[in-house]
């Protein structure tokens, strides 16, 4: 009888924790869905403009230099910015809860859905290459090699633009663009022995400045939680133990933090940049790998609208 009573205590603590966890994650979720529908509804508003309207130009690195274009460039980046901080509060917040439990639901697989869009994609190094290789009228080149040469190309190509403080290639100088072009072409030509006439690469660096503007931009999962942690505002006394910076802070911190690029948060900033400098997606004839990933967040982003609205009305309908 004492065996049967100890199962049977062990056996209510466990339904009695189920439940009080099942309480906690829908507590949890009520007191974030507001705010994280705010934010997912703003940027879905902005990506409508950019995705749908293909209306952009403040995206663009030839955009007239005026505040409202500066405004709407650096409020679309605050935007993507505020939802991966409301994404990081509530993964640290139900950080105790059990995964399993906690990642069942509509909201949470919608969430994680969309931070696929920004970390996951197909990588262009070999597009790159082959476009290179089509302009120095390279005709062959081995595939076991072609793939070690695409990487010491998008190396050299990142590094370059990188010291240059730059995120494209058509940001460079009618010089520095000739400079990167014939430092990518001796990886060519010492990695497929071929010759690649130095005068053709000059000749020929502006349309090599469109090929390295050949774009990915991914933001990786790592990647977002800390732009996420530059975002939260922590308070324990609170019900609600995180908030997120306003607009006001963002803006001080990013325009700061382009002058300070060797600085944390200038390279987080960078990074979420990176994701939208110069997109033009009206200009479909221009390779931009970031015009898909673009709609994919998009569509992401209503799905996880729906889910939070969704939750919220059945919080609404549950209350006396």
């Amino acid at each position: 009888m004492a065996i049967y009573l100890a199962s049977r205590k062990r056996a209510d603590e466990v339904a009695d924790k189920k439940e009080a966890d099942k309480r906690a994650h829908k507590d949890l979720v009520r007191l974030y869905a507001d705010p994280l529908k705010d934010a997912v509804t703003s940027l879905k508003h902005r990506l409508h403009e950019i995705v749908e309207k293909k209306q952009s130009r403040y995206l663009r690195s030839d955009a007239p230099n005026i505040p409202f274009l500066e405004y709407k460039r650096i409020s679309t980046l605050y935007r993507i910015a505020a939802l991966l901080g409301w994404i990081r509060a509530i993964r640290r917040e139900r950080s105790y809860l059990d995964p399993d439990q906690a990642s069942a639901s509509s909201e949470m697989q919608a969430i994680a859905e969309l931070e696929g869009a920004l970390a996951d994609g197909t990588h262009v190094e070999l597009q790159r290459l082959e476009e290179l290789l089509g302009l120095w009228r390279v005709h062959s080149m081995d595939e076991a090699v072609k793939s070690v040469a695409a990487n010491l190309v998008d190396g050299e190509r990142a590094e370059y633009l990188a010291g240059k403080g730059v995120l494209g290639a058509r940001d460079l100088t009618d010089a520095d663009q000739v400079e990167l072009a014939e430092r990518c072409a001796a990886i060519v030509r010492q990695k497929a022995s071929v010759d690649i006439p130095k005068a053709l690469v000059k000749a020929t660096a502006g349309e090599a400045a469109v090929i390295f503007g050949i774009k990915e931009a991914y933001i990786y999962r790592d990647w977002q939680a800390a732009i996420g942690d530059l975002m939260l505002l922590e308070d324990k006394t609170a019900a609600r133990h995180f908030s997120v910076l306003g607009f006001g802070a963002f803006e001080n911190m990013f325009l700061e933090a382009a002058t300070q690029v060797d600085e944390a948060s200038g390279r987080w900033f960078g990074r979420l940049q990176a994701l939208v400098h110069d997109l033009d997606m009206a200009h479909e004839g221009m390779f931009d790998a970031r015009r898909e990933q673009i709609r994919k967040l998009y569509q992401c982003c209503a799905k996880l609208e729906s889910a939070l609205v969704e939750r919220l009305s059945r919080g609404d309908q549950a209350k006396p």
